[in-house]
């Protein structure tokens, strides 16, 4: 039997009591957002959470001993932070910390490009083009190109309303204004007003901390670049602030900033590695920031923080590079380029410029790499003045890494490779006899288009006679045997016209040859002859190689024929140097396969170079046995009033002969022949073998630690130079002018570096460096709210004389000189650009974006 009244009743029941629940509910919310709803919003309000950015230390690059070539020091930091900042008294409170800083002799960040003259008035700074076209440009104050820095200045004041105020006053606030406003300053990145400030002026802002809200003092990062400088800023690059290109680029290849998908981004108030291995390693050297949640309560009070996103330290970069082989290096070559005088010829000018490279024959990994003249990076980076200087030298090129990107005709340096080719080609034996060099005065050689002197008279030289005394006769006739095509061939195995494979960046070079000729000298409508085929198998004609290439060139023949790729990176740690994380493998880039019997001749007759031929000046009873050649290449830019032109010197070498360590190579901008260019090569080879040592002076001991001359000879014992050390009463007081630093402030320590009197620098592999990063932070005042983490061109060549001097030039052939036209090349002084290399770090000749 069924009771429908029965399950009427149960759902009537059901219903009531979800009716009954919807009506407490509804009561609730009706007394949540009407009668209490103001109470629950400022409690929200009271309670308030906000994310600031931690930025990560960048990674240290080390030499392979593990000395610091670029680290941080820990430093003090005056910041101007958005979360506590009042926006009313914004301006006032900058001038009123600029103020302090200057009447303190402290340096405040100042990249606005006006400055004010002695007269008072607004005026663009010199050297800072790019950064100017950045104010007026349309990002920023969209002026017109004639706008004057009046004009500037005024649309500036308007924008940051301050109006009316004296220029002084004016300037100093806009400019920190434009600086926050280029950073990107928000509420997640505080902008450094001030970095590397004393700990006495940290106290001071602490007196002012309830005064200037938002001005916080905190612990930072600065990069340097070791106790020197100038050892290799060439090789060791810089950071710079990001350019609006690399940021436009950044956004492009999605590695840019965005608050919600990539943090670590690159943004605008970012440092960049804009020069050498800071450029050619950032991927390396970059580290990660991270993010910290800040919560305050209602009266802005910090509660707490906490990290939500971990930073991430950058890693640490050895470089192949050993720091007391380039310093030595710098000190030879800038001693040799200074004693090289024109020799009273009339026209002559003094040899002004030069590189060296030493490269590490077994793995190609590069020991040194000097080039002059050069700069000192740690003033480049913090006085604008030098920077600008430097910037300007137009004559010296200072900052041009002339070892990499200065390409100059080689000259007889050129002749070894020449001799390899005929050999293996089987144009000539070792004892083959193929042209005599003789002539009214010295040897001559004739083609149809072509009379070349030389430099003596070798008559029927043989292979070891013709690169020991470097007849250009003999290689002429080689050249025209084995003709261009080959030639070009046996180049491009020998890496000369072609990319090394170097990380920085780097200059091709030209190869001399038909598709070459034509190209660059279209407007004399010459073809390609004998003629031209000679001179190229001399060193001369179109080619042009760096001194990078000469060096691997050298390498490559003491290798057996391969070529590897020339290299500065060794291995990378983490930040720590704890963790090896990858080292460099080394990569064959060409085995020409030469026949050992071919290599042992040209090898002997380099060898002959040192003791019997245009070396032994200076090599003929060295210690070790050194395989090596000389070269000198005329340039057409610099004549002499006697019609002659002014020669590029060359040199080339490796040791020892036998068992090959070590590959040198030199070049000397307008050296007019001499021993210099062998002087710089044998220091560099002593410093590697350990025969002598050097102090920063530049003065020379022996193993025995007696003081002696370029020649070896004694100057003072050992024991007169501490006899006149104990008469001296030395004193040490700490320099008065030195910047005081946080306690514990500088990073990493050198594992290393010096080497003692008779001890050899030798290239082997270092241990794994393990420096103290200096991580603690100092017990100070500390006044902010919140604490970041520690953080030449070719012409034709007379040859050279026994002592490396040139030759009688030869008299003038159909070969046309190659122009200065613009060529995409520096070479040798002649302020030609230089042609990139595509994804190759950039040219830091012009000052950097700041």
């Amino acid at each position: 039997m069924k009771f429908p009244h029965i399950h009427l009743g149960r759902r009537a029941a059901c219903i009531l009591v979800v009716a009954a629940f919807f009506c407490v509910f509804e009561l609730q919310l009706f007394n949540w957002q009407i009668l209490q709803g103001d109470t629950f919003e400022q409690e929200a309000l009271s309670h308030r959470t906000d994310a600031v950015e931690i930025n990560a230390a960048r990674g240290e690059i080390l030499d392979r001993r593990g000395k610091i070539l670029a680290g941080n020091h820990i430093v003090y930091e005056v910041v101007y932070n958005a979360l506590y900042m009042d926006d009313s008294k914004r301006n006032s409170t900058i001038l009123d910390v600029v103020d302090l800083l200057e009447e303190r002799g402290e340096a405040w960040r100042d990249i606005l490009p006006i400055e004010l003259d002695s007269e008072g008035n607004y005026r663009y700074k010199e050297g800072e083009e790019d950064e100017i076209e950045t104010l007026k440009g349309p990002n920023f104050l969209n002026l017109a190109d004639y706008a004057t820095a009046d004009d500037c200045m005024n649309e500036l004041a308007k924008r940051y309303h301050y109006e009316g105020f004296s220029k002084e006053n004016t300037r100093k606030v806009v400019s920190v204004r434009y600086s926050m406003t280029q950073d990107g300053f928000s509420i997640n990145d505080p902008y450094v007003i001030a970095s590397g400030v004393s700990p006495e002026t940290v106290g001071v802002f602490g007196e002012y901390a309830n005064r200037w809200k938002g001005i916080e003092t905190r612990v930072g990062v600065q990069r340097y670049y070791g106790e020197d400088g100038a050892l290799a800023p060439h090789v060791v690059g810089y950071t710079w602030g990001i350019s609006d290109k690399q940021l436009e680029r950044a956004e492009e290849d999605g590695t840019a900033y965005d608050s919600e998908e990539n943090i670590a981004g690159y943004k605008q108030s970012d440092f960049i590695g804009t020069a050498g291995a800071e450029s050619a390693f950032e991927e390396e050297l970059r580290g990660k920031r991270g993010l910290q949640a800040i919560f305050t309560d209602e009266n802005g009070n910090v509660t707490s923080t906490a990290t939500t996103i971990q930073p991430e330290q950058g890693h640490t970069v050895q470089l192949t590079l050993d720091s007391e082989l380039q310093r030595v290096a710098n000190l030879s070559l800038a001693k040799n380029i200074r004693a090289n005088t024109g020799d009273g010829k009339d026209g002559a000018v003094n040899c002004n410029a030069g590189a060296a490279v030493a490269v590490d024959v077994s793995d190609f990994g590069v020991l040194a790499c000097s080039s002059y003249p050069t700069y000192d990076v740690n003033r480049f980076i913090e006085d604008s003045d030098y920077r600008v200087e430097i910037n300007n030298d137009n004559e010296g090129k200072p900052s041009l890494n002339r070892a990499l990107q200065g390409i100059y005709p080689p000259g007889s340096v050129f002749k070894p490779m020449v001799a390899i080719a005929g050999l293996q080609e089987e144009e000539i034996g070792a004892g083959a006899t193929i042209y005599n060099c003789d002539g009214p005065i010295t040897g001559v050689y004739e083609l149809a288009d072509l009379e070349l002197k030389c430099t003596g008279k070798h008559y029927w030289a043989n292979v070891y006679e013709a690169i020991s005394g470097s007849c250009n006769c003999f290689f002429a006739e080689l050249g025209v045997l084995l003709g261009i095509r080959r030639l070009d061939a046996y180049a491009e195995y020998f890496g000369l016209g072609e990319n090394t494979g170097v990380e920085l960046y780097e200059a091709k070079g030209v190869m001399s040859s038909p598709q070459e000729y034509r190209e660059r000298h279209t407007d004399l409508g010459a073809d390609w002859t004998q003629g031209v085929t000679a001179q190229t198998a001399i060193g001369q004609a179109d080619n042009m190689f760096t001194p990078m290439q000469l060096a691997s060139y050298a390498a490559t023949i003491a290798n057996g024929g391969q070529r590897l790729s020339t290299h500065f990176l060794q291995q990378v740690f983490d930040y720590s140097g704890d963790e090896l994380i990858r080292r460099y493998q080394s990569q064959e880039l060409y085995n020409a396969e030469i026949s050992e019997d071919v290599l042992s001749v040209v090898r002997e007759a380099m060898c002959l170079t040192a003791t019997e031929g245009t070396a032994r000046s200076v090599f003929s009873d060295y210690p070790v046995r050194v395989a090596c050649k000389t070269g000198t290449a005329e340039t057409s830019p610099l004549r002499l009033e006697d019609g002659g032109t002014q020669e590029h010197i060359s040199f080339i070498c490796y040791a020892p002969a036998d068992e090959p360590e070590i590959a040198v190579s030199v070049l000397l901008e307008y050296g007019h022949g001499g021993p210099y260019a062998m002087n710089v090569a044998k220091d560099i080879l002593d410093c590697y073998f350990g025969f002598y040592t050097w102090d920063e002076e530049g003065n020379r001991y022996n193993q025995e630690g007696d003081l002696v001359d370029d020649d070896g000879q004694i100057v003072k014992t050992k024991e007169e130079l501490e006899e006149e050390a104990a008469q001296r009463s030395p004193t040490s007081s700490p320099d008065p002018g030195a910047t005081a630093q946080p306690e514990g402030g500088s990073s990493p320590s050198e594992n290393g570096g010096s080497v003692e009197p008779g001890e050899a620098p030798t290239p082997s592999p270092s241990p794994t460096p393990n420096p103290d990063r200096g991580s603690a932070i100092p017990d100070t005042i500390y006044t902010g709210a919140f604490s970041s983490p520690t953080p030449g061109e070719g012409g034709e060549s007379g040859g050279e004389n026994e002592d490396g001097s040139p030759g009688e030039e030869g008299e003038s052939g159909t070969t046309p000189k190659p122009p200065g036209d613009g060529t995409p090349y520096y070479s040798g002084g002649s302020g030609n650009a230089v042609q990139k290399k595509e994804g190759a770090s950039p040219e830091p000749t012009a000052e950097p974006s700041a």
